[in-house]
C-alpha cells in the first residue's frame, strides 16, 4: 500500500509539473527561424518559420504525444491540448495506476517531467547535443566545454561512451529533415546552442566564395539551409 500512494503522489507531482511548465517549453521550441521568400520558376513566395531549437522542439513532441496516448486511455476528447489532459489525469489515477501498463505510464511521465525541467533549468555550462545513439536508450547528452573538446562524452543512463561529432550530425540530418534555414546570424546562433561553433562572418564568407548557396532573403540578407553549413564545416 505504502508503495502504491508513493507512485501515485510522484504521478500527481509530474502531471503536475508537466502541465505547468509546457508552456514555458511551447515558447522555447516556437523560437523560429524568420520568414523568408523564396524564388521559383514561378515567382516567390513565402516559406513558414521552422523550429531552430531542435532539442525542445523534439522533447516537445515527445510529451505531446503521450498526452494524446493519455487522453486515449482515459477517453477524453481529442480536441482537449496536452495541458488540460495532464490537468484532467489528475482527477484519474486511480483509473489510471489500475491498468496493466501503470508502470509504463508512471515511468514515461517520470522521465517527461525530469527532461523537461532541466530545458528550462539546464545545468551551468552546458548544451544539450542530441540523444545518445543507443536506440535502447536515447537519453539526452548534456555537454560542457570539456566534453565538447575531447571529442567524447559518456551517457548518463547506459554508460555508453559516444562520439559528440557523430550525435551532432545525427541532429543535423534532422535539421535536413526539417529544412531548418535562417540567416548566417539565425545559423550560428542555433548551432552554438548546440555545442557547434561557426562564426556568422564564416558563413558570409563560405557563401562569398561559393561554398554554400543561399536558398532565399530575409530583410536583404541571405537566407541558407543548416545542413548546408553543416556539410561545409565538414567538407
Amino acid at each position: 500500500m505504502v508503495e502504491s500512494n508513493d507512485r501515485k503522489q510522484q504521478l500527481d507531482k509530474d502531471l503536475r509539473s508537466l502541465s505547468a511548465n509546457l508552456p514555458a517549453l511551447r515558447d522555447i521550441a516556437a523560437k523560429k527561424a524568420s520568414v523568408v521568400a523564396r524564388q521559383s520558376g514561378a515567382g516567390s513566395y513565402t516559406v513558414g518559420p521552422i523550429p531552430v531549437n531542435l532539442g525542445a522542439w523534439q522533447l516537445l513532441q515527445d510529451i505531446l504525444k503521450f498526452a494524446r496516448e493519455l487522453a486515449r486511455a482515459l477517453r477524453f476528447a481529442p480536441s482537449f491540448d496536452a495541458e488540460f489532459v495532464f490537468k484532467g489525469t489528475l482527477r484519474h489515477l486511480d483509473d489510471l495506476l489500475a491498468r496493466p501498463d501503470a508502470a509504463s505510464v508512471c515511468e514515461i511521465a517520470h522521465e517527461a517531467s525530469k527532461r523537461l525541467s532541466r530545458h528550462l533549468e539546464p545545468p551551468p555550462a552546458m548544451v544539450m547535443i542530441g540523444k545518445c545513439l543507443d536506440l535502447d536508450c536515447r537519453a539526452e547528452l548534456w555537454c560542457g566545454e570539456d566534453d565538447l573538446a575531447s571529442g567524447w562524452t559518456v551517457c548518463p543512463r547506459c554508460g555508453r561512451t559516444t562520439s559528440v561529432h557523430e550525435v551532432q550530425q545525427l541532429r543535423m540530418v534532422e535539421a535536413a529533415t526539417y529544412g531548418v534555414q535562417g540567416t548566417a546570424a539565425d545559423i550560428s546562433a542555433m548551432l552554438r546552442d548546440q555545442g557547434i561553433k561557426v562564426r556568422r562572418q564564416t558563413i558570409s564568407q563560405w557563401k562569398n566564395r561559393g561554398i554554400i548557396q543561399p536558398v532565399g532573403q530575409q530583410d536583404g540578407k541571405p537566407v541558407f539551409l543548416v545542413w548546408d553549413v553543416w556539410k561545409a564545416m565538414n567538407r
